[in-house]
C-alpha cells in the first residue's frame, strides 16, 4: 500500500483468484468532508428522492460532491477502472447515514436513503457508466436490496441465505452486449454494491476467468467455446406468463473478445446439449471448486464494482442475523 495525497491508501494488484484489483480507502478527513458536502446539498431533512424517479438528480448531487471532495488520485483511479481492464474495484470508508431496519422482504422505502443513493449513483457516473434496471427482475426497480429474504429460502438467489450461490455470472441467459447499445437486452457488464450491513461477515467471492480456465485441457476449452449449451434464467428472474423461464439455447460458455475471454456461467442453469458438452461443464465445475478466491467481506460504507463478463462470483450459505440488522447490500447494474 502507498499513501497518495495524504488522503488515500491505494493498491493495484493481481491477487487471489487472479483478480485484477484496485483497492482504495479514503482517509477519515475526506470521508467527513464528503459527508458534510452531501448533507449541505441534500438539506436536513433529506428530500424524498426516489431512485426510480429521481436517479439523474441523485447522481448529479453525488458527482458534484465527489468531484469537489475526492483527491485527484482517487478520481484518476475511478476514471481508469474500465479503461485499465481491472476486474474489481473496492472503495472503502465512504460516508454512511442513519438506516432503517433491513428490508428483508426485498423492498423498502427508497426515499429514506438519499445520501447513500447519491453516493452510489455518483460513483457509477464518475466511472463513466450508466446505471439501469431491467423489467424481468426486481420488479423493474433500479437498486436491488441484497438481503436474506425468508421467501427465497432454498433458492440460489441474491435474496437467499441458506443455499450456496455457486460460481456464476449474472443473467448469463442473455447474449453478450457491446458498448454503445441499450444494455437491457444483455447481461450487465458491471455490478456495483454499496454495503449497508454485514454483521454476519459473509464474504462475496471472486475468481477471474483466466484463473478459472487455467490448466483445462484444450479440448475442454474448445467444447466450452462451442454453441452447444442451454442457459436458463436464474431464480431471481421473473418467469413468462405460461410459467416458463427464458433460456438461451445453442450458445457458448466462453467467447473471445479484444479484452480477453468472456464467460457466461451458472452451474444451476447451464446445461450441455450433448454428453461432451455436459462433461466439459462438469470439468469446469470441479476445477472451480478447487480454485482460490478473492473473498472480501464487505463492511458498512464500502463500494464495490466488478466486471460481470470477466469474473465469476459466489456467496456461500450463511445464518442471517435478526431481520432488522441482517446483511444488507445495495446492488445496481451498470454498463
Amino acid at each position: 500500500m502507498n499513501a497518495l495525497s495524504g488522503a488515500l491508501t491505494a493498491s493495484s494488484t493481481i491477487g487471489d483468484g487472479g483478480i485484477a484489483l484496485t483497492d482504495l480507502r479514503l482517509a477519515d478527513s475526506v470521508r467527513d468532508a464528503l459527508a458534510e458536502r452531501l448533507h449541505d446539498a441534500l438539506g436536513d431533512p433529506f428530500p424524498p428522492l426516489d431512485t426510480d424517479v429521481d436517479a439523474a438528480i441523485l447522481a448529479r448531487i453525488g458527482v458534484h460532491a465527489l468531484r469537489r471532495t475526492l483527491p485527484t488520485a482517487v478520481l484518476d483511479e475511478l476514471a481508469g477502472f474500465t479503461r485499465d481492464s481491472s476486474d474489481v474495484l473496492v472503495l472503502s470508508n465512504l460516508p454512511q447515514q442513519e438506516f432503517p431496519p433491513t428490508p428483508v422482504s426485498g423492498f423498502g422505502e427508497e426515499t429514506e436513503l438519499s445520501l447513500v443513493n447519491s453516493l452510489q449513483l455518483g460513483l457509477i457516473s464518475l466511472l463513466g457508466l450508466t446505471p439501469y434496471a431491467v423489467d424481468y427482475e426486481n420488479s423493474g426497480k433500479l437498486i436491488r436490496n441484497v438481503v436474506p429474504n425468508p421467501e427465497a429460502a432454498g433458492k440460489t438467489s441474491s435474496w437467499g441465505a441458506d443455499t450456496e450461490f455457486f460460481w456464476h455470472t449474472d443473467n448469463p441467459h442473455l447474449p453478450f452486449g457491446q458498448a454503445g447499445l441499450d444494455p437491457r437486452p444483455f447481461p450487465p457488464r458491471f455490478l456495483t454494491f454499496y454495503a449497508v450491513r454485514n454483521v454476519e461477515q459473509v464474504a462475496t467471492e471472486f475468481v477471474g476467468v483466466d484463473v478459472a480456465l487455467e490448466g483445462l485441457p484444450e479440448e475442454v476449452l474448445e467444447r466450452l467455446s462451442a454453441n452447444e449449451f442451454l442457459v436458463a434464467a436464474p431464480d431471481s428472474n421473473d418467469v413468462k406468463s405460461d410459467g416458463r423461464r427464458i433460456a438461451l439455447e445453442g450458445t457458448a460458455v466462453l467467447q473471445r473478445a479484444p479484452e480477453g475471454v468472456l464467460i457466461r456461467y451458472d452451474r444451476g442453469t447451464t446445461r450441455g446439449m450433448n454428453a461432451e458438452a455436459e462433461r466439459a461443464l462438469d470439468i469446469l465445475s470441479e476445477q472451480l471448486a478447487r480454485k482460490p478466491a478473492f473473498a472480501p467481506v464487505l463492511q458498512p460504507g464500502q463500494f464495490l464494482i466488478f466486471d460481470n463478463y470477466r469474473a465469476l462470483h459466489r456467496r456461500k450459505a450463511f445464518d442471517p442475523a435478526p431481520s432488522d440488522v441482517a446483511r444488507w447490500l445495495r446492488r445496481c447494474y451498470a454498463s
